[in-house]
């Protein structure tokens, strides 16, 4: 029964016997000996054993049951009585018990797959969407409709045509090996793709790098598209074989209505007409104008008309792309105020989004090998524009959000901004250049194409061009300088597409994992937007950061509600950066001024907070050369993994550093013992009693044992004498790896470099972080020399990481 039952037994799987009697007997001799050798052998084994009613019973009281039997298949014994077996299981399904059981199997489906994605960076080969699961459904419906065995039933019951039925068998017999692999590398009935075991897979089934594309992305490239078929059609047999299907029929003979384009609107579905031959060849703008119909309507383009649209996608030539009557379709679907996301989706599923934009054609099933996308770049594509329109309608939008809504209802041309996010990644298909500006590239020229004004080429262009820039110079750059706000402004030539870029950059960075984009990111993108915005708009005087200050200071003393004198808030705040008062809350300086004041007790003061994902730990203390890098030593050997940090000198050189840190198992919460001991060993590294080195490299040795995924993460450094005014800037690009900072800052102290501020951010498993620093003579690094020797020493000191 089951897999074994359907002849599909992977390596590692179960083997689900049942032992049918005429009536069962105790103590069976036969059942005895076949289940010991079995178990002798080291096979798992499910079995039951039972007579034909039995089995009727078993079917009724329980669904998973009746459904491992429905694939049973005689290994040895009485045909007549497996013949007998086989035909009253099948009588099981008449009438309603029938309908009740597709029903239960198509909801089933539903709540498996209605959070997951065919697209998703690590899939579970037999449970995510596409997956072997939803092929094992389909056969099941089958079954149960038309007693008839899958794979072959589909092309005997003409549910698939002969093409699509090929197609379905070798997509469904890739997913197969693909499982067989992962359980012969695993040892163990392991279903899940997981990142490091990618590679080792790709390699057992034959794939190897070359020049432009590393074997394991070819490898995720196929399974994707095999899956996305195994999905498809899934989807297609699910719907002409569910009972809902037949009831809705039933009306749409009843309720039908003719459209513009010669479609039929039938109650939920859009239909094709009768005489359907040349349905698309006598106009091939319906390949477009159907899922305009469906988004109108709210309705759904049925199993046969979506048939007919794959079958007739070579009609999207180049003719049909330089249509103006085309192009005017393709901008209703971006221009309706709903269901915009849904529609490309569609459009996407069903190969034409890719077909009459060839340039974004390239991204479908595309994949980057590392972790900080979750999803291929079509999939991620497609997550931007949902996230997008979900901004502007959700009722529960996070207040951090809000301002954000208000800038998409001031868009005078949204679609312009769905256009932008459609072809944002399009220059990933290029591989080896930079994305970006290749992206611009041909972002022009399918806008030339469906012969879009110059001035909106242009818009959509430069967003596509600078699409990253708002996300870097917001998360990397001190935005308390003027200067740099000044020169990042000049790269805008109207509002509009500031607030466009802006809007870009949120739905950009919530498509890529569900923790890229949090609510500290957004107060970061939204104080540039509003820096850049008053520069635009002449509302900037630049040379007065107190009126800043007394901008934001009303705000913050609402929310310390009388927990801090007035005068105490003023004189804590102007005596720290600008940026300090912009990116906290109140509940923060209160939380600051605590710790301050607890410092004429004490050498060091810790506050440990819960925030969503993650933990933040704020460590107070009074500044001194190799501050930093002791902090951050302490917490690397606590197992806490930094993955963002903001640090705040004081002028009196009290120091308040924060850092947004994990456990080691992902858990944002710092558990109370291990707190306890980040306190205690801070407070004895930061007097001179532990030394931080003896303390790190007694931890190191326990760290490299652990079992680590390695990705290949060139490690980069950059040194500018240009961003800034008054510090040297120095970012580096390096793997993540519990007490990279502690490294990094410990090596920029040695060469005598005071920090001034340090943007600390990850993606994944790669570190971005900028450090601003001064040398001895509290100037920039001037010299080429030391410029050299900063970037040599910081390389040396990562090499081993």
């Amino acid at each position: 029964m089951g897999g074994y039952g359907r002849g599909q037994l992977n390596p590692r799987s179960d083997i689900d016997l049942l032992f049918l009697f005429d009536q069962v007997q105790k103590g069976d001799p036969i059942t005895r000996t076949v289940l010991h050798t079995l178990w002798d052998l080291r096979f798992e084994v499910g079995y039951s054993t039972r007579s034909i009613s039995d089995c009727v019973q078993a079917g009724q009281e329980d669904i998973e049951s009746l459904t491992a039997m429905l694939e049973s298949r005689l290994l040895v014994g009485d045909t007549a009585l497996h013949a007998k077996f086989v035909q009253t299981m099948a009588s099981q399904f008449t009438g309603r018990r029938a309908q009740s059981f597709v029903q239960q199997k198509i909801q089933e489906r539903l709540q498996r797959t209605s959070r997951s994605s065919v697209q998703l960076q690590e899939p579970n080969v037999k449970e995510n969407p596409g997956g072997l699961r939803d092929a094992h459904t389909a056969g099941w419906i089958l079954m149960a409709r038309r007693n008839k065995l899958a794979p072959e039933g589909f092309l005997h019951e003409r549910l698939l045509s002969k093409r699509t039925y090929a197609s379905y068998v070798e997509a469904l017999g890739y997913l197969l090996r693909v499982r067989n692999e992962l359980h012969f590398h695993t040892g163990k009935k392991h279903d899940v793709l997981e990142h490091d075991l990618q590679p080792l897979i790709a390699a057992g089934l034959g794939y190897e790098d070359t020049d432009h594309e590393m074997g394991v992305e070819k490898f995720m490239r196929d399974y994707y598209t095999h899956a996305r078929t195994v999905n498809h059609w899934t989807d297609l047999v699910c719907e002409k074989l569910s009972t809902t299907s037949v009831a809705n029929r039933a009306l749409d003979l009843i309720v039908r209505r003719p459209l513009d384009d010669g479609a039929i609107l039938s109650h939920t579905q859009i239909q094709l007409p009768k005489r359907r031959s040349k349905f698309f060849e006598q106009d091939p703008h319906r390949l477009l104008s159907l899922f305009l119909d469906a988004q109108r309507f709210g309705a759904r383009i049925n199993h046969t008309a979506q048939q007919a649209i794959r079958d007739n996608l070579h009609l999207i030539d180049d003719k049909l792309r330089a249509s103006p009557r085309a192009a005017q379709i393709f901008l209703e679907i971006l221009r309706a105020p709903a269901d915009v996301a849904i529609t490309l989706r569609r459009m996407h599923d069903l190969g034409v989004l890719g077909a009459y934009i060839p340039e974004f054609d390239g991204l479908t099933c595309l994949v980057q090998y590392n972790l900080y996308h979750i999803y291929s770049a079509d999939e991620h594509t497609l997550v931007t524009i949902r996230n997008l329109e979900e901004l502007g309608r959700r009722v529960d939008l996070p207040a951090d959000l809000r301002p954000l809504r208000r800038l998409l209802n001031d868009i005078s041309h949204p679609e312009l901004l769905y256009i932008a996010l459609l072809m944002h990644d399009v220059g990933k298909a290029r591989r080896g250049k930079d994305h970006s500006f290749e992206g611009a590239h041909m972002s022009r020229s399918f806008l030339e194409r469906i012969g879009l004004p110059e001035p909106q080429i242009e818009s959509v262009e430069f967003l596509v061009r600078h699409h990253l820039n708002m996300s870097h110079i917001s998360q990397r750059r001190d935005l308390g300088d003027d200067e740099m706000i000044t020169e990042f402004a000049k790269q805008f030539r109207t509002v509009d597409d500031l607030q466009m870029l802006c809007l870009l950059t949120y739905a950009d960075l919530s498509g890529v994992t569900k923790t890229a984009w949090s609510a500290w990111k957004g107060q970061l993108l939204w104080d540039l937007f509003m820096k850049t915005f008053k520069v635009l708009s002449g509302d900037q005087d630049r040379d007065n950061q107190d009126i800043a200050r007394e901008e934001a200071f009303p705000q913050i003393l609402e929310e310390l509600d009388g927990r801090y004198e007035p005068e105490a808030v003023e004189q804590h705040v102007r005596s720290l950066p600008l940026r300090y008062v912009q990116t906290v809350s109140g509940d923060e300086v209160a939380s600051h001024m605590d710790l301050v004041g607890k410092l004429d007790d004490a050498g060091v003061a810790v506050s440990f907070a819960e925030s969503g994902a993650f933990s933040e730990v704020t460590v107070c203390t009074r500044d001194l050369p190799y501050r930093l890098s002791q902090i951050c030593g302490v917490l690397a050997t606590n197992d806490l993994n930094i993955f963002s940090a903001q640090a705040y000198t004081k002028d009196d050189g009290i120091v308040i550093d924060t850092f947004q840190v994990t456990c080691p198992d992902g858990a944002s919460k710092v558990e109370s013992r291990r707190r306890a001991r980040v306190r205690s060993q801070l407070a004895k590294v930061l007097d001179g009693e532990t030394e931080i080195r003896e303390l790190f490299e007694k931890h190191q040795a326990r760290w490299s044992r652990k079992q680590r995924i390695v990705t290949r993460v060139p490690t980069e450094v950059v040194v500018d004498n240009d961003i800034s005014d008054q510090f040297t800037v120095i970012d580096v690009f390096a793997r993540d790896e519990v007490g990279l900072l502690y490294r990094m800052t410990e090596c920029l102290s040695d060469l005598d470099l005071d920090i001034g501020t340090a943007r600390i951010s990850t993606q994944a498993d790669r570190a971005i972080d900028a450090f601003y620093v001064r040398d001895k003579t509290n100037g920039k690094v001037a010299d080429a020399e030391s410029i050299d020797e900063i970037r040599a020493k910081l390389l040396e000191k990562l090499a081993d990481t």
